[in-house]
Protein backbone atom coordinates (compact mmCIF):
# COMPACT_ATOMS: atom_id res chain seq x y z
CA UNK A 1 0.00 0.00 0.00
CA UNK A 2 1.32 3.67 -0.54
CA UNK A 3 1.93 5.60 2.69
CA UNK A 4 -0.69 8.43 1.17
CA UNK A 5 -3.21 5.87 1.82
CA UNK A 6 -2.65 5.21 5.82
CA UNK A 7 -3.41 8.88 6.35
CA UNK A 8 -6.68 8.07 4.78
CA UNK A 9 -7.71 5.43 7.10
CA UNK A 10 -9.31 5.56 10.33
CA UNK A 11 -7.73 4.63 13.78
CA UNK A 12 -10.05 1.29 13.21
CA UNK A 13 -8.81 0.44 9.97
CA UNK A 14 -5.31 0.57 10.66
CA UNK A 15 -5.53 -0.95 14.20
CA UNK A 16 -7.00 -3.98 12.22
CA UNK A 17 -4.52 -3.98 9.24
CA UNK A 18 -1.78 -4.15 12.04
CA UNK A 19 -3.37 -6.78 14.06
CA UNK A 20 -4.11 -8.77 10.79
CA UNK A 21 -1.21 -8.20 9.05
CA UNK A 22 1.75 -6.99 11.01
CA UNK A 23 1.42 -3.69 8.30
CA UNK A 24 4.32 -1.97 10.61
CA UNK A 25 3.24 1.52 8.01
CA UNK A 26 0.08 1.33 9.65
CA UNK A 27 1.69 0.77 12.82
CA UNK A 28 3.67 4.05 11.93
CA UNK A 29 0.82 6.17 10.82
CA UNK A 30 -1.09 5.78 14.16
CA UNK A 31 2.48 6.49 16.04
CA UNK A 32 2.71 9.55 13.89
CA UNK A 33 -0.79 10.76 14.99
CA UNK A 34 -0.60 9.90 18.47
CA UNK A 35 3.12 10.43 19.90
CA UNK A 36 3.34 14.10 19.92
CA UNK A 37 -0.01 14.38 22.01
CA UNK A 38 0.69 11.23 24.38
CA UNK A 39 4.39 13.11 25.08
CA UNK A 40 2.29 16.14 25.83
CA UNK A 41 0.07 14.66 27.98
CA UNK A 42 2.78 12.38 30.14
CA UNK A 43 4.48 15.72 30.22
CA UNK A 44 1.44 17.25 31.78
CA UNK A 45 1.29 14.53 34.35
CA UNK A 46 4.78 14.14 35.50
CA UNK A 47 6.32 17.18 35.05
CA UNK A 48 9.48 16.20 33.19
CA UNK A 49 9.86 16.12 29.44
CA UNK A 50 12.46 13.81 29.31
CA UNK A 51 10.36 11.20 31.08
CA UNK A 52 7.24 11.64 29.53
CA UNK A 53 9.40 10.74 26.01
CA UNK A 54 10.73 7.54 27.17
CA UNK A 55 7.25 6.87 28.75
CA UNK A 56 5.80 7.51 25.17
CA UNK A 57 7.86 5.70 23.55
CA UNK A 58 7.90 2.98 25.96
CA UNK A 59 3.96 3.28 25.32
CA UNK A 60 4.25 2.93 21.81
CA UNK A 61 6.52 -0.56 22.15
CA UNK A 62 4.26 -1.92 24.75
CA UNK A 63 0.98 -1.23 22.50
CA UNK A 64 2.57 -2.75 19.79
CA UNK A 65 3.14 -5.92 21.51
CA UNK A 66 -0.19 -5.80 23.30
CA UNK A 67 -2.70 -4.68 20.26
CA UNK A 68 -3.60 -8.22 19.61
CA UNK A 69 -5.26 -8.22 22.42
CA UNK A 70 -7.47 -4.82 21.96
CA UNK A 71 -10.89 -6.08 21.13
CA UNK A 72 -12.17 -2.89 19.95
CA UNK A 73 -10.01 -1.73 17.81
CA UNK A 74 -12.03 2.02 17.26
CA UNK A 75 -10.99 2.87 20.90
CA UNK A 76 -6.91 2.36 20.10
CA UNK A 77 -6.48 6.01 21.46
CA UNK A 78 -8.14 5.79 25.16
CA UNK A 79 -6.34 2.74 25.08
CA UNK A 80 -2.91 3.79 24.08
CA UNK A 81 -3.69 6.85 26.86
CA UNK A 82 -4.54 4.10 29.24
CA UNK A 83 -1.22 2.74 28.92
CA UNK A 84 0.97 6.01 29.03
CA UNK A 85 -1.21 7.24 32.39
CA UNK A 86 -0.21 3.82 34.12
CA UNK A 87 3.37 3.97 32.97
CA UNK A 88 2.98 8.25 34.12
CA UNK A 89 2.01 6.73 37.52
CA UNK A 90 3.90 3.70 38.38
CA UNK A 91 7.22 6.21 37.40
CA UNK A 92 6.09 8.52 40.17
CA UNK A 93 5.61 6.42 42.36
CA UNK A 94 9.24 4.95 41.47
CA UNK A 95 10.52 8.29 41.77
CA UNK A 96 9.06 9.03 44.90
CA UNK A 97 10.16 5.69 46.80
CA UNK A 98 13.85 6.45 45.25
CA UNK A 99 14.38 10.05 45.57
CA UNK A 100 14.12 10.69 49.49
CA UNK A 101 17.65 11.27 50.18
CA UNK A 102 20.05 12.50 47.22
CA UNK A 103 23.16 10.29 46.34
CA UNK A 104 25.55 11.83 48.46
CA UNK A 105 24.56 10.89 51.59
CA UNK A 106 24.24 14.18 52.76
CA UNK A 107 20.90 13.87 54.26
CA UNK A 108 19.30 16.47 52.32
CA UNK A 109 16.23 16.08 50.46
CA UNK A 110 16.84 15.43 46.50
CA UNK A 111 16.01 18.26 44.24
CA UNK A 112 12.55 17.79 44.03
CA UNK A 113 10.04 14.94 45.30
CA UNK A 114 7.40 14.08 42.83
CA UNK A 115 3.87 14.44 44.75
CA UNK A 116 1.61 11.71 42.74
CA UNK A 117 -1.83 13.03 44.41
CA UNK A 118 -0.70 16.38 42.27
CA UNK A 119 0.32 14.40 39.26
CA UNK A 120 -3.37 12.34 39.61
CA UNK A 121 -5.55 15.53 39.81
CA UNK A 122 -3.57 17.21 36.59
CA UNK A 123 -4.12 14.09 35.34
CA UNK A 124 -7.92 14.57 35.75
CA UNK A 125 -7.96 18.06 34.74
CA UNK A 126 -6.79 17.12 31.62
CA UNK A 127 -8.68 14.15 30.69
CA UNK A 128 -11.32 16.63 31.27
CA UNK A 129 -10.18 19.09 29.15
CA UNK A 130 -10.02 16.20 26.12
CA UNK A 131 -13.14 15.47 26.66
CA UNK A 132 -14.58 18.91 26.83
CA UNK A 133 -12.57 19.86 23.57
CA UNK A 134 -15.29 17.24 21.49
CA UNK A 135 -17.69 20.11 22.14
CA UNK A 136 -15.83 22.77 20.62
CA UNK A 137 -16.22 23.57 16.91
CA UNK A 138 -13.65 21.59 14.69
CA UNK A 139 -11.39 25.90 14.04
CA UNK A 140 -11.55 26.09 18.01
CA UNK A 141 -10.24 22.15 18.58
CA UNK A 142 -7.60 22.68 15.91
CA UNK A 143 -5.89 25.43 17.38
CA UNK A 144 -6.05 24.62 20.84
CA UNK A 145 -4.54 21.23 19.71
CA UNK A 146 -2.31 22.81 17.13
CA UNK A 147 -0.79 25.15 19.76
CA UNK A 148 -1.00 22.88 23.59
CA UNK A 149 -0.60 19.57 22.38
CA UNK A 150 1.85 20.23 19.48
CA UNK A 151 3.92 22.86 20.65
CA UNK A 152 3.83 25.28 17.69
CA UNK A 153 3.90 28.87 18.19
CA UNK A 154 1.65 31.58 17.34
CA UNK A 155 4.33 32.36 14.41
CA UNK A 156 3.90 28.84 13.29
CA UNK A 157 0.13 29.01 13.50
CA UNK A 158 0.09 32.30 11.51
CA UNK A 159 1.80 30.66 8.61
CA UNK A 160 0.08 27.49 8.73
CA UNK A 161 -3.24 28.99 9.36
CA UNK A 162 -2.77 31.82 6.96
CA UNK A 163 -4.27 34.52 9.36
CA UNK A 164 -2.26 37.84 11.04
CA UNK A 165 -1.07 37.44 14.84
CA UNK A 166 -3.61 39.29 16.61
CA UNK A 167 -6.55 37.14 14.79
CA UNK A 168 -4.17 34.03 16.02
CA UNK A 169 -4.35 35.31 19.46
CA UNK A 170 -7.99 36.20 19.48
CA UNK A 171 -8.69 32.87 18.65
CA UNK A 172 -7.12 31.40 21.36
CA UNK A 173 -7.97 34.11 23.43
CA UNK A 174 -12.08 32.79 22.14
CA UNK A 175 -11.19 29.06 22.69
CA UNK A 176 -9.29 29.00 25.74
CA UNK A 177 -12.39 31.26 27.43
CA UNK A 178 -15.11 28.31 25.85
CA UNK A 179 -13.13 25.67 27.37
CA UNK A 180 -12.94 27.46 30.86
CA UNK A 181 -16.74 28.51 30.41
CA UNK A 182 -17.54 24.35 29.76
CA UNK A 183 -15.24 23.53 32.76
CA UNK A 184 -16.75 25.75 35.18
CA UNK A 185 -20.26 24.93 34.68
CA UNK A 186 -22.54 23.10 36.74
CA UNK A 187 -22.87 19.42 36.01
CA UNK A 188 -26.61 18.58 34.62
CA UNK A 189 -28.55 16.54 37.15
CA UNK A 190 -30.35 13.80 35.29
CA UNK A 191 -34.08 13.68 36.08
Amino acid sequence: MQKAIFKQMTDEQLVLLFQYEQDGLAFGELYCRYFTKLHHYCHAILNNAEEAADIAQDTFAKAAEKIHHLKSPAQFSAWLFRIGRNACIDQAKEKQRHQAVSPEGTGQMAEEEFDVEEAMAREAVIEQIFLLMGQLSAEARSILTAKYFDGRSIQELTELMGLSESAIKMRLSRARHRILKLYNRPPRIAS
